[in-house]
């Protein structure tokens, strides 16, 4: 049999190469119980095996002990990149002498030639088998334990300048004690490492494992330029995998990976376990470990373990908290991510007269309160100020919705939205179906310093990753009443890109000055900052109201955030009838995330 060293998939004998990688593939041949090697360890069963060699069960004759074998492959001991990855693995593990790390022993050569080391042999399952057999997750007390007790490990190589670079629960190995479960990390393979072999160069020169890499490892940062804190983003995604059951993100392909990492926001753990709600300072500490800059993230393993201790637990069940009682039904966050195939294109200046009854929430808007739109709408109205606060903070328990809602548009579909919009001889036809028309020229050419070539060249410079330049173009644009502006000055606002700082006081200035000109996206966007509490205070039924005004102008992610909302309960009454109603028009206009939902209805 052999194997690929990149995705440990089998192939026959007579393979060369992996048809998914085009690396070679490496031959195992398994050691038979009861060889004896080097004359010490006399070969018992094998534990495991993978792309880059096997691991054998051995006892040491002198020691009378168990000890785990780690070897190389036979083809690979000839790869001069595998060996000094192998061979830094040992030395490593060598250096660092904790509880929370396996102990190795001397690098060896076999009768063979193939290079191994001895290991602590831990009698245990890793920390994924672990989880499998918990049910998929773990209790809060258990899965803060073994958190804390990686972090104790990784101060230890952290100490001696090593970044392990590849924390996720296949590395942690899980030993017995008296007190319970101890956390072990294993595979120091690519600490430090700054090269790599062809087979790794063919999938673009990393070594990520996908659901646990930091932001600043998918930015291409040099492994001498990471610190201690790309192990923390790392150890945030495992927690919150052993409390949730569920991996941060989720994404089938590198770019989908490469974008949940560096634009979507983490979501808490309450919002998949309700029940952590109550657990003062665990989400904050999640969030925290997941910040996409390591700026923001705990500053060393000592900072880290005082924000684990200070971490308290719910009340108990019987004597539920106030935030417990309050707290709304939570929607599943997931199905209202966006991808670039379902993002909708802004649709321009669409009139208010065609929203329909929704025009209240402008009314509502200059009144500073919030106002019942419908019976299906707002149960228990709100009269509170929905002007935004400099100053508001993330609420982690919020529904992480969909935030950035284009992140991807200006350099995926600019180019085709603007042919659409720009077209001035008869009203165009947006991908949602709707009737669009452009807010100035009606002319076949359209004029440089129109609001709409305006809109047009800053598009350009924003295709091109200007966004600095961009902004007094947009301005200049939204300013002449050009909506599509005006939203695409809220979203840099709102996100900060390339040299824009994040402004939320903008951004809601811009979104509203969209949407209260009917731009339907410009809504939604609004929606999704009242929705999840960023930068104003969090109004559910406010931002079921934006939704509504969205959908109803033609935008089927404003439909597929309403439709979750009516489904659960969130700022709404909730009736399943009428978010089946409002998640089929989402269909219709082209979001998928909304035709997932109708299916769970």
């Amino acid at each position: 049999m052999k194997i690929c060293p990149q995705c440990d998939t089998g192939y026959p004998d007579n393979a060369v190469t992996c048809p998914t990688h085009g690396g070679l593939l490496s031959e195992i041949i398994d050691l038979r119980p009861g060889m004896l090697i080097r004359k010490t360890y006399r070969i018992e069963r094998l534990l495991g095996k993978g792309g880059m060699g096997s691991v054998y069960l051995a006892r040491h004759e002198l020691m009378d002990a168990p000890r785990a074998l780690k070897f190389l492959s036979h083809e690979l001991n000839s790869d001069e990149a595998f060996t000094r990855r192998f061979l830094r693995e040992g030395r490593m593990l060598r250096q660092v002498r904790h509880k929370n790390v396996v102990d190795c022993g001397d690098l060896e050569r076999a009768e063979d030639e193939r290079l191994f080391f001895a290991m602590e042999f831990v009698d245990g399952p890793d920390l994924r088998g672990l989880m499998h057999q918990a049910g998929g997750r773990l209790d809060g007390p258990e899965a803060l334990s073994i958190a804390r007790g990686i972090a104790e490990g990784l101060g230890a190589a952290h100490a001696l300048g090593m970044v392990h670079r590849d924390i996720k629960p296949e590395n942690v190995l899980m030993a017995r004690d008296k007190s319970g479960w101890v956390p072990k990390i294993a595979d120091f393979g690519i600490v430090t490492t700054v090269e790599s072999s062809t087979v790794y160069k063919t999938t673009r020169g990393s070594l990520l494992t996908p659901p646990y890499a930091a932001p600043e490892q998918w930015r291409g940062t040099r492994a001498s330029e990471l610190d201690g804190r790309t192990d923390l983003y790392a150890l945030g995604g495992v927690l919150f995998e052993m409390l949730t059951g569920q991996t941060v993100f989720e994404a089938e392909n590198y770019e989908g990976w490469l974008f949940e990492h560096l634009q979507t926001p983490p979501r808490p753990p309450s919002s998949l376990r309700p029940e952590l709600a109550g657990w003062k300072g665990l989400d904050a500490l999640v969030l925290r470990l997941l910040a996409k800059n390591r700026e923001d993230r705990p500053g060393d393993i000592a900072e880290l373990l005082g924000l684990i201790d200070a971490v308290r637990p719910a009340a108990p069940a019987s004597q539920p908290t106030v935030q417990e009682i309050r707290r709304p039904t939570m929607i599943e966050p997931e199905p209202m991510r966006p991808t670039p195939e379902t993002i909708p294109v802004p649709t321009p200046n669409r009139k208010s007269g065609q929203i329909g009854q929704t025009e209240q929430i402008g009314q509502a808007r200059q009144a500073g309160q919030v106002t019942r739109l419908s019976p299906e709408l707002d149960a228990e109205p709100k009269a509170e100020a929905i002007k935004p606060r400099r100053g508001a903070k993330w609420i982690p328990e919020v529904i992480i919705v969909v935030v950035v809602l284009v992140v991807f548009f200006f350099s995926w579909q600019g180019s085709r939205t603007r042919d659409e919009n720009l077209s001035a001889a008869s009203p165009t036809q947006t991908p949602s179906g709707t009737e669009s028309q452009p807010a100035t020229d009606t002319n076949s050419t359209v004029s440089p310093q129109s609001p709409a070539g305006l809109y047009q060249q800053a598009s350009g410079l924003n295709d091109q990753y200007h966004y600095k330049e961009a902004v007094p173009l947009y301005k200049q644009s939204c300013d002449g009443g050009y909506m599509d502006a005006c939203y695409s000055l809220g979203f840099i606002y709102d996100i900060g890109r390339g040299g824009v700082q994040q402004s939320f006081p903008r951004a809601i200035s811009y979104y509203t000055k969209a949407c209260d000109a009917g731009n339907a996206i410009g809504c939604a966007g609004l929606g999704a900052m009242y929705d999840t509490g960023r930068g104003v205070r969090q109004d559910l039924s406010l931002a079921a109201a934006l939704y509504t005004k969205g959908c109803d102008g033609g935008n089927g992610t404003a439909c597929n955030n309403l439709g979750v909302a009516l489904m659960h309960g969130a700022g709404v009454k909730e009736d399943k009838d009428k978010a089946r109603e409002v998640l089929k028009r989402g269909c219709s206009l082209g979001d998928q995330t909304a035709c997932e939902w109708l299916k769970k209805l």
